[in-house]
């Protein structure tokens, strides 16, 4: 579904799977590897672990985990936003008489 050069529209639906299909498989990446990161830090900041600190650890611990957190919740962002092309695509093609069925939602 390809609009002719000028037009108010073009549309490339290639395109759009290929960079929604992306968005999707770097915010899993990213999740995984902030995943390992969480786990690296926290055994880090804990007794024996190589930065340990009484006071100061449990601090740095829960700091890291509300960032991560954080992280990870814009990577499930990410994830949606690339769904909202999807939906754009498949409300064109609805429009044109194609039915499509909608993506699936990412909540993860």
């Amino acid at each position: 579904m390809t609009s002719p050069v000028g037009a108010d529209l073009d549309v490339n639906v290639a395109e759009v799977d290929l960079v929604s299909k992306d968005m999707v498989a770097s915010a899993e990446k990213t999740q995984a590897a902030l995943g390992l990161l969480r786990t690296t830090v926290t055994n880090l900041l804990n007794p024996d672990g190589g930065l340990y600190l009484r006071k100061t650890s449990p601090q740095m611990t829960q700091s890291y985990q509300d960032l991560t957190t954080s992280l990870d919740k814009a990577m499930v962002s990410i994830k949606s936003f690339s769904d909202t092309f999807q939906v754009v695509v498949t409300n064109l093609r609805t429009l044109d008489g194609e039915e499509v069925p909608a993506p699936p939602q990412h909540t993860t």
